[in-house]
């Protein structure tokens, strides 16, 4: 019976860091194809910096601060040019779930403040206008644990229906 008891010890405690191998703060980066209102817009880079929860051997909880360029589109015709661009930077709550060791996939949502500008010149006159908005960010993600340390994702994340961002990046777990 204390063989039985001290191998069930030996065996939890050797289990426990496996347990615990997915938390952690991490930093990442991401290239992305946005869109705005359906429209093709232009190619951006999102930042995130965060930390990992895991709440089981499958459940993990990302609490992230992310800053995302959604880059800048453009527009001429008869002497008129309209520019854009917009960036947003927030906080997200990533759960994720782990379908073995190294692959997951999971939901996103955060509070961001996104910033537009919109430039207009016509016939030598120059017009600008910023908008900051507070807006709702959801999105899917899915990705592979290639160690401890070094994983790909990719997904989709939309910021108050109007931008949307399919997007594929990295991260390093500290």
């Amino acid at each position: 019976m204390k063989k039985t008891i001290f191998a069930l010890t030996i065996a939890s405690l050797l289990s426990a860091p496996a347990l615990a191998s997915k938390e952690g703060f991490y930093i990442g980066a991401d290239i992305a194809s946005n869109s705005l209102d359906g429209d093709s817009f232009d190619t951006g880079v999102g930042l995130v910096a965060g930390y990992d929860f895991q709440v089981s051997p499958q459940v993990v909880i990302g609490v992230e601060g992310e800053y995302r360029n959604f880059g800048e589109d453009s527009l001429s015709e008869e002497g008129l040019t309209l520019k854009q661009k917009a960036y947003s930077y927030g906080i997200n709550v990533k759960p994720k779930y782990y379908f073995n060791d190294n692959f997951y996939a999971g939901a996103q949502v955060g509070l961001h403040n996104l910033e537009e500008e919109f430039k207009a010149s016509f016939e030598g006159d120059n017009y600008k206008l910023s908008e900051s908005n507070t807006v709702l960010s959801l999105g899917v993600e899915a990705g592979y644990d290639f160690n401890r340390n070094v994983s790909i994702k990719g997904g989709y994340k939309s910021m108050d229906s109007d931008y949307g961002s399919f997007y594929i990046g990295a991260n390093y777990k500290f």
